[in-house]
């Protein structure tokens, strides 16, 4: 019965109605009320998957009759109180998913006893104190999501006995302490996840050694010291993000033999000396390095090619001039300030962006970052989550709500609304399916015309224009080429001339790789 849209509440007898029903999928579906109590009158039930209902209340303790259940899914829901302990004697259950709930209290020490398990998500709930230090017990788990929740204090020195775990995901929670050199053990990760924590110290010498690892993610902590020069040992690494930390010294050049490294941030850190420029980083952008101490790149091209095409962009800056007359601009002197906007709260944002995965990760700025969600009627927003840790976060916030809510303009992306809490603040955006100007003119999959690319320059004069006073621009397009994310009027000119000569020399002016070279 699952995604059928159903509504109403499940009948109170259906667990004596069925007693020998072994499988009930109900998940996606619009149903309400309380799990049932008396679900456990069918005690051949094996797999019960309540995901993506509307279900309240806490969980009955009666599910602990349940002693055949090996899948257990009530994920998705509004479910709350704390997780029962008497889930310990469930001892056939494999997989056990309670995220996106609202459960709160410890997590029971007793789930550490179920030695069938192999999946375990507690994602986006209220859990706090410890993990428990039995958490090695459990050998035969493979899947650990515990992010967004309230956990805290060290690591437990058990967890690190897990050696057949493939995805570790503990992000988005308050755990300290260094990391231990013992990660070495846990050779068949493929994926971890420990960012927006408070680890500190050193990244361990000892983590080159997980060699199937294909993602690791360690952003927004306190780490300290450099980057390993054994990670060049992790020839399986897709993506790595180290941004948001106190990292220091040169980016390994070893580096450079990770073929399979598709993205890279070491943005927000105290890094010096010369940026890698072979293998994979020959396609990193600026983005990957935004706000570091002292990266040197070559500069003599730049200031060359500036000086030739100084006369290609007054040619095109005047006849843009004789042509913005007429188009049409929206004056800011039309509109409503006091517009209302729909109101966004804080769990449905979490829910559309997968409780703001790196999946849905659109990209990072320097107060936050942009996720894609999709809501259920199809709507796709882009949402600009501010990093509230970072100095000037809540000024930035304000001072974006203030600017952006009498903004409207056809070339500029519209406001949607805004979340705001003392914990978490956000801006919902119009999303933009057409991607980025960098897509078009240097993918090879699309095509512009010079008229196509005389009407995008003309748009984005307008759009500069129209915010000559505000303290923003279209980062989407002119941050590859900002100094060091300072905005003003001379870097958004400067920024305009630079695009300018790339888009007119159809991408065969590439700038960066010109630079590089």
């Amino acid at each position: 019965m699952a995604e059928n849209d159903l509504s109403g509440s499940l009948p109170s007898s259906l667990g004596a109605m069925l007693p020998n029903l072994e499988e009930l999928y109900i998940g996606g579906n619009r149903l309400s009320g309380v799990v049932l109590t008396y679900i456990s009158n069918a005690s051949r039930l094996a797999h019960l998957d309540f995901t993506s209902n509307q279900f309240t209340g806490v969980i009955p303790r009666s599910l602990r009759n349940l002693s055949n259940l090996a899948d257990l899914n009530l994920s998705q829901n509004a479910l709350e109180g704390t997780i029962p302990p008497t889930f310990g004697g469930l001892l056939k259950l494999q997989e056990m998913e309670l995220g996106y709930n609202k459960f709160q209290g410890p997590c029971p020490s007793e789930l550490f006893y179920l030695l069938n398990l192999g999946r375990l998500s507690l994602s986006s709930n209220l859990i706090s104190g410890r993990l428990p230090s039995c958490i090695g017990n459990i050998t035969s788990l493979r899947y650990l999501d515990l992010d967004s929740n309230n956990l805290s204090f060290n690591l437990p020195s058990n967890l690190w006995r897990l050696r057949d775990i493939l995805e570790l995901n503990l992000s988005t929670n308050s755990f300290c302490g260094s990391l231990s050199s013992e990660i070495e053990n846990l050779k068949a990760l493929i994926i971890v996840d420990l960012s927006v924590n408070n680890f500190f110290g050193d990244i361990p010498t000892a983590i080159g050694a997980l060699q199937s690892l294909q993602a690791l993610s360690l952003k927004h902590n306190r780490l300290q010291g450099f980057i390993p020069e054994s990670m060049k040992n992790m020839f399986e690494l897709q993506y790595l993000d180290l941004s948001f930390n106190n990292l220091t010294g040169e980016i390994p050049n070893s580096l450079q033999v990770l073929q399979n490294l598709v993205y890279f941030n070491v943005s927000f850190n105290r890094f010096r000396g010369p940026i890698p420029h072979g293998g994979p980083f020959a396609n990193f952008t600026k983005l990957s390095f935004l706000s570091n101490e002292a990266f040197s790149r070559k500069k003599t091209v730049l200031f060359v090619l500036l000086a030739l095409g100084s006369a290609v962009v007054a040619m095109v800056v005047s006849f843009l001039v004789l042509r913005k007359w007429r188009r049409k601009i929206v004056s800011p002197s039309n509109l409503d300030p006091d517009t209302t906007f729909e109101r966004v709260p804080f769990h449905e944002l979490r829910q559309i962006t997968n409780g703001f995965s790196e999946s849905a990760l659109l990209g990072s700025g320097t107060f936050g970052s942009v996720y894609k969600g999709i809501r259920e009627n199809g709507m796709t927003w882009a949402i600009k989550v501010f990093d509230l840790q970072l100095d000037g976060a809540f000024k930035s916030f304000d001072r974006e709500c203030e600017v952006l809510r009498c903004l409207r303009h056809h070339n500029l992306t519209n406001v949607i609304s805004a979340c705001s809490n003392p914990d978490f603040k956000a801006l919902i955006l119009e999303f933009m399916p057409n991607g980025s100007l960098e897509k078009w003119l240097y993918s090879g999959t699309q095509i512009l015309n010079i008229m196509q690319r005389l009407d995008i320059m003309i748009d984005v004069a307008c759009g500069l224009e129209y915010l000559h006073y505000a303290n923003e621009f279209n980062s989407t397009l002119m941050l590859e080429y900002g100094l060091e994310g300072l905005v003003a009027t001379s870097c958004d000119v400067y920024s305009f001339g630079i695009t300018l000569m790339e888009t007119f020399t159809k991408g065969g002016l590439r700038m960066r790789c010109l630079v590089k070279s």
